[in-house]
Parts: structure tokens; C-alpha cells; sequence
């Protein structure tokens, strides 16, 4: 199956922070250009029983996203080692999860008035681009550990 992947954790929290960025000024752009409310998607909290009785100021519910992507960063790193995934089937199953895990949460668009409506695709389609974007970053900042590039997977 390949050399073991060994990524540091502090990589993996980096590349979540980045790809968490990222994922959110995508879908900021996308929803100040297009009025589709991808990123207030992104930022809502009604689905969450505790947080959804309260309203938190922006760099308050983007922090909430940013530790989110941190923590699945981490999750998806230990996938990729726990299943010794390296070179382009660990890009590609990063990039997938990612994806998937863009399409799980889509749903929670029915538990809101705020965000898009279930059945836009449009949305849905800025939305999983947005998210194969962060998969991508991932993987970019995976691959820019350095016992990456000593095995060569780089």
C-alpha cells in the first residue's frame, strides 16, 4: 500500500485553519457575488440544540467553523494513516471526504429559513466546490510535510 504517511498533527491543525479559511472566504465570495447563501450556511448554528438559542457576532460563529475544520483535519488525517493511504489515493480520498462531508451537511438547509433552499442546486453545486477546494488544500499542506517529500510522494 505505500510508505506510511507521517504527518504531524500540528500539520494537520494548519491545514485545517488554512483550508478553513479558505473554504470560508470561497463561499463569502460566492454568496456577496451571486446571493446565494452559502455562506451563511457555513456560519448558521440552528441545528445545534445548545447554540441555535443564541446569536453570535461573525468572527464568533467563524471561529466556531474554524475549529470545526481543525478538528476534521485531524479526523481525516487519522484516516489517511489508519489506512496507510499516500500519493494520489490519499488526494483522492481527502478530496472525496471532503466533498462528503460538504454533501452531509447540506441537508441541515431544511432546518433553517436563513440558508438556501433544499432543492437549490446552484447552491448546492458552489457549495461542494467549495468543499473539494478545502479536500485540496488538505491535501496541499499534507504534502508539504517533510517526511512527505523524503519519500518521494510529493
Amino acid at each position: 500500500m505505500g510508505k506510511r504517511i507521517d504527518v504531524p498533527a500540528g500539520r494537520a491543525i494548519q491545514a485545517g485553519f488554512s483550508g478553513g479559511l479558505i473554504l470560508g472566504a470561497l463561499l463569502y465570495a460566492a454568496e456577496r457575488l451571486t446571493g446565494l447563501r452559502v455562506y451563511t450556511l457555513l456560519m448558521n448554528v440552528d441545528y445545534v440544540p445548545v447554540l441555535k438559542e443564541y446569536r453570535f457576532p461573525s468572527p464568533v460563529e467563524f471561529l466556531f467553523h474554524l475549529i470545526v475544520s481543525m478538528v476534521l483535519a485531524v479526523v481525516l488525517l487519522w484516516a489517511v494513516r489508519r489506512f496507510r493511504l499516500t500519493g494520489r489515493r490519499m488526494a483522492v480520498c481527502l478530496v472525496s471526504l471532503s466533498g462528503l462531508v460538504g454533501l452531509g451537511i447540506w441537508p441541515v438547509t431544511a432546518l433553517s429559513d436563513r440558508t438556501p433552499d433544499i432543492g437549490d442546486m446552484t447552491a448546492l453545486v458552489v457549495w461542494l466546490a467549495a468543499h473539494l477546494v478545502y479536500g485540496g488544500v488538505l491535501v496541499w499542506m499534507y504534502w508539504r510535510s517533510p517526511s512527505i517529500r523524503k519519500d518521494g510522494l510529493s
